[in-house]
Order: C-alpha cells, then structure tokens, then sequence
C-alpha cells in the first residue's frame, strides 16, 4: 500500500510538474490528475488513503478563505439572481445530455439520466446502485466528466485569453496559518457532522473566512503547502480511473465525451447570461455552472485566483437541488425490489 501510494504521488508531481514548466494555468493540479489517470488506466496501482483525501479538502478549503474580501460581499447581493439562472441551467443540461445518450448512442433511459446528471458523482453513484441503470457505464461517465473539466479548464482559458488574476494576498505568519488550520479543520469536522454537501472542504473556507474576518489571522497559506495539495488533489482524482479496462473505456468515451461537449455547451450559454444581465465576471460564473463536484471546481477557481466562496455556494445549492429533486427524475427507473410496497 505504502508502496502504490508513494508512486501515485511521484507520478502526479511528474505530471504536474510538465505543465507548469509548460505555463498552464493550474498546472500542478492538472497535470498531477492526467498523469495518474493515465497511469490508473494502463494498470499501475494509483491509490489516495481517504484520510489523506479530508486532509486535502480541510487544506484547501482553510486557504481558500483567505480569499473573502470586501468585493465578494459586495458581489454577494446578486448571487440570488445568478442562482436562480444556474437551476434553470441545471434542467437544462440534464435534459438535453439524457436526450443526446439516449437518441445518438440509444443508452437506455435509466443510464442516460444518470449519466448526464451534473456535478454530484457521489450522490448520482448511490442513486445508480437502486437503479436498473447500468453502474459502470455511469461510473466511468461522471469520474471522466470531472477529469474532463478538470484538465481542460485551465488550458481554455489561457487558449482564450482569459485574464486570470494574480494573488495578492501577503504571506500569513506561523502562527495564524496555524490559526487557519485549527479553524479550518474545526470548520471541516462540524460541516460534515451535519452532513453538508463537500462538507470538510466547504466547512474549512467557512471557518477560514470567519477567522479572516474576525482579524484572528491575516494573509495565505505558504505556497509550498498550497503546490503539495494540488499536486495530491490532482492525484485523488486521477486515483479514481483505478481499475478501469481499456474495452470498458473504449465502449463509453465517445459518448460521454459527446455529453460532456453538450452539456457545456449549455452551461456555457446560460453563463454567459448571467454575465450579460448581471455584469459578474465570465470565468467565475462559468466555474459557478461547470458540470463538475463542488470540491473540484471550487478548487480550480481557487487555483486560477478566482472567487472560490462565488463557485462553491452555487455547486452546494446546485448539489442540494439535485438531491431534493432526485426522486422525481429517478420516479421511473428504480429497481423494482426498491419502490415502495404500498
């Protein structure tokens, strides 16, 4: 174990390493996710301990509320318009990339559905085990969805022009990271007690955003500590092709891949809406309706120096939607030992 574990982090900071060297924005997390999938996928033994993982989101999420400033609070007030948007967003994309599985590559109905739900791999995962739907093809299409965003993020943006902010926040001292820290960690623990969507990595920048606030503690996390969670990050994700076989790969990245295209296609329309009647900034907003998982793209958008508290509230609202709303768009699907005897 020890063993595969210290490979997966030599292979994700190889790969990272490459595509900074390279400039790509984010490069760290990016490459350390393409090199560990790669490797996953042609059968090396990439693994991430689930400790391992919390303490990456707390990390995160601790140096992520550095980031609150006055201008997101001022922005703050126009997050409920740019919510509601986002929902609409939402039906859309889940309608349109059912309907493309289903007609183009003829999914059955239940795979479909899952397969093109945005953003909550976990839930949709459970969802897909009390469904007649067929798991591993829904798998493999929400875990390549997320690399998918993930890697080529960063690379859009810069082919764009896309300016990214640089960080100006100082270097906080020994003492209040380790403020930040104990606050995050806090933070992290309470949010997943009560079971709040991304809740160690959300819970962290709560808590970190307080203490900020507060002047308990002013400035950022080190940076080395920040190129060490991104390199381990990227690997968590890239972890998760772990046992998948090139023939199931084969059968399901076209029309994932085609999915994937449709429903950012969308999101990318309704961002540009909201951008348009709202005057919030293009990036921020895409990040916001991405279909990926709150804990992912919170972190690209603290990565590209952008505004995290902005992208992961609306992935949680999004996440508690699709949760709450679950029933209804698996009413049809369900395994028939599942549905309720009345």
């Amino acid at each position: 174990m020890a063993r595969n574990f210290i490979e997966t982090i030599i292979t994700g900071i190889v790969g990272g390493l490459i595509l900074t060297l390279l400039g790509v924005p984010a490069g760290w997390l990016c490459g350390a996710a393409c090199s560990v999938a790669i490797s996953a996928i042609v059968g090396r033994p990439m693994v991430m301990p689930n400790r391992l993982r919390d303490l990456i989101f707390i990390v995160l999420g601790t140096s992520m509320g550095s980031a609150l400033s006055p201008q997101t609070l001022e922005d703050a007030k126009l997050w409920p318009m740019s919510i509601v948007i986002l929902l609409v967003s939402v039906a859309a994309t889940m309608l349109a990339g059912a309907y493309y599985l289903r007609r183009v590559h003829a999914w059955d109905n239940a795979t479909a559905r899952l397969s093109s739900t945005p953003g909550a791999l976990t839930a949709v995962l459970i969802l897909a085990t009390n469904t007649v739907a067929n798991f591993p093809a829904v798998a493999l299409s929400q875990t390549l969805r997320q690399f998918v965003l993930i890697s080529l993020v960063p690379v859009a943006m810069m082919l764009s022009s896309t300016d990214i902010p640089a960080t100006a926040a100082p270097l906080a001292t020994p003492f209040a990271m380790m403020i930040m820290l104990v606050a995050g960690y806090a933070g992290g623990m309470l949010a997943t007690l009560i079971r709040m969507p991304g809740g160690k990595l959300i819970g962290a920048m709560l808590a970190s955003s307080v203490v900020h606030v507060t002047g308990f503690a002013e400035g950022r996390l080190d940076p080395w500590l920040l190129t060490a969670a991104y390199i381990l990050m990227g690997s968590l994700v890239g972890s998760r092709f772990k046992g998948t076989k090139l023939s199931e790969l084969r059968k399901v990245i076209l029309p994932a891949l085609g999915c994937i295209c449709v429903t950012v296609v969308i999101s990318v329309c309704f961002a540009l809406l909201c951008t348009w009647s709202l005057g919030l900034p293009f990036a921020e907003v895409w990040l916001a309706y991405a279909p990926g998982g709150v804990e992912a793209m919170t972190v690209m958008a603290y990565a590209l120096n952008l505004d995290p508290s902005f992208v992961s509230a609306h992935h949680v609202i999004r996440l508690l939607a699709l949760i709450l709303l679950s029933p209804l768009w698996t009413a049809n699907i369900v395994k028939p030992s599942e549905k309720a005897v009345i």
